[in-house]
């Protein structure tokens, strides 16, 4: 959307009219944007002008008495030209005296725990984190344990304290003292490092496996690599708040509450949404339909990475109404999102 789409004066007009109905969720009249702003115009201006927005498709008409409320379109527009960093708090430093707080938990684990429930705080939207995926987390112990005949379970810890488990029906009934040595092995060689690079390192040290386990050959080495290879289902996510969008009027409609309901209990298909963005810089909008997964439930998704170091570990956001705060969203998110990166850098 280009910024000489709409004049100076249809801009403010525009702006006007969502900023009042993100607040109010009542349609908004030419009479009620007289009354609270001096355009130096009058309301049968102000009229037109609203009208000329509504055939561009920045607004709606909900019923043929009512006001105009902002379509996505509209929204849209808004965030990308008419939002100004300086709009986006009044006082900047109270999202970072907030998302301050974090820096102070223990474990990787609350801290994302944590950052959930501030962020759905703060907002009064429904937050979400990612967990970072296993293949990305540094890998701190390696077990495999024998549990009967010709079957294995592993036991990956990473650093932060994730744990993932696994098992394998293996050919060779190997004795645990024949796993211990395995398990030895690769503490002492792939210890600290993530199973990404296990797997490249792996393939350098593939002869020297086959020298230091002779008689093991095979099945160590497809132990190995099945321990390395990363769960196609892993990933988890936290989630808070989801009662605090279903209190808004947005969601008043049952059917539009049980829509939106039943997509927040679909955990997987949220992760998968989350990893869409991973490796996209800065705050992401995404408004209404411009998400497949929420534009059916009149929602939008603002969502930023968060890192340690160079490494993408996983995603934070809110999702809220279209007619959701962008400009303190977007705030919460991004300082959230730095300051979590922050403290995941400062604790490697």
């Amino acid at each position: 959307m280009s910024k000489m789409d709409l004049d100076d004066r249809s801009r403010e007009i525009l702006k006007a009219i969502v900023l009042f109905y993100i607040k109010t969720a009542f349609p908004v009249g030419s009479q009620t944007i007289s009354q609270n702003h001096d355009f130096g115009i009058s309301p049968a201006t102000i009229r037109n002008i609203m009208a000329d927005l509504e055939e561009q498709g920045f607004l709606a008409q909900p019923h043929a008495s009512a006001g105009r409320i902002p379509t996505e379109k509209g929204y849209r527009f808004y965030v990308d030209t008419l939002l100004n960093k300086g709009e986006f708090l009044k006082d900047p430093d109270e999202i970072f005296q907030q998302t301050e707080k974090l820096i102070k938990r223990e474990d990787i684990r609350t801290l994302l725990q944590d950052t959930s429930k501030l962020l759905s705080d703060l907002t009064r939207y429904m937050a979400i984190v990612s967990v970072p995926k296993f293949s990305a987390a540094r890998i701190k112990h390696i077990e495999f344990i024998r549990l009967r005949k010709n079957c294995v379970m592993t036991v990956s810890v990473s650093e932060e304290g994730f744990i993932q488990n696994k098992f394998f029906e293996v050919a060779e009934d190997l004795s645990q003292s024949e796993l211990n040595k395995i398990s030895d092995y690769l503490n002492t060689l792939y210890g600290g490092m993530t199973l990404q690079e296990v797997r490249w390192k792996l393939l350098s040290q593939i002869q020297k496996m086959k020298d230091l386990y002779d008689h093991l050959r095979g099945e160590a080495l497809e132990l190995t690599r099945r321990a390395m290879d990363s769960a196609p289902t892993e990933g988890d996510l936290y989630m808070d708040g989801a009662t605090h969008i279903l209190d808004l009027p947005d969601f008043a409609d049952f059917r539009v509450m049980r829509g939106l309901l039943t997509a927040f209990e679909e955990k997987t298909l949220i992760v998968q949404l989350l990893d869409k963005y991973l490796g996209s810089e800065g705050v992401q909008v995404f408004i209404g339909a411009e998400n497949p997964f929420l534009g059916d439930h009149h929602c939008s998704l603002v969502v930023s990475q968060y890192k340690r170091g160079d490494q993408v570990l996983g995603v934070l956001g809110v999702i809220g109404p279209t007619r959701m705060e962008y400009s303190k969203v977007i705030s919460l998110v991004d300082s959230a999102a730095k300051q979590v990166s922050r403290l995941l850098e400062e604790s490697s």
